[in-house]
């Protein structure tokens, strides 16, 4: 199948070589944009800044994202993941915050919102204080539904919780 694609989509060429766990694939090439020649109409890059959205976090709340692999739209399969180390029901957290909290690494923990409960056990991440991850899909029960990117129009895949010790 991945022959296929390769052929039926040439900018895929090279994903038909994928055959075990860590290879990997650039699409478009080993480097996107080489010679600083971008797909645009005058081949030149183009930036702008984009207002950050306002953050609606309560006292006591924290921001979740969801963790799904090596790349935005891979899963990881492993029970534990391959980067870091967290086994599939870590919520990776910030350690200021889990002193703050009195969590220490392992610590089971309940995250709560007006969707669901997760069950979860701590791990310490350099992640920004407030911020909390957790994997995909165990996580889902807590992600609301149907809400999308105004601009994008992708799934929004967070949400804000509370934690509970236990």
């Amino acid at each position: 199948m991945r022959e296929e694609i390769a052929r039926v989509v040439p900018f895929y060429d090279g994903f038909q070589h994928l055959r075990k766990t860590g290879d990997n694939y650039q699409y478009g090439g080993p480097h996107l944009c080489a010679d600083w020649k971008f797909p645009t109409p005058d081949g030149k890059s183009h930036f702008r800044a984009v207002p950050l959205p306002g953050a609606s976090r309560k006292d006591g709340e924290f921001e979740v994202s969801t963790r799904r692999g090596k790349q935005f739209n891979t899963l990881i399969y492993a029970e534990i993941d391959p980067l870091n180390g967290a086994p599939r029901d870590a919520v990776l957290m910030n350690p200021d915050d889990a002193a703050r909290l009195h969590l220490a690494n392992s610590d089971p923990v309940l995250l709560k919102n007006e969707m669901g409960n997760y069950r979860a056990r701590v791990f310490l991440a350099p992640i920004a204080p407030g911020n909390l991850q957790v994997h995909w899909p165990e996580g889902n029960v807590i992600i609301p539904r149907g809400i999308y990117d105004k601009a994008g129009g992708v799934p929004d895949y967070n949400t804000s919780v509370t934690i509970e010790k236990g």
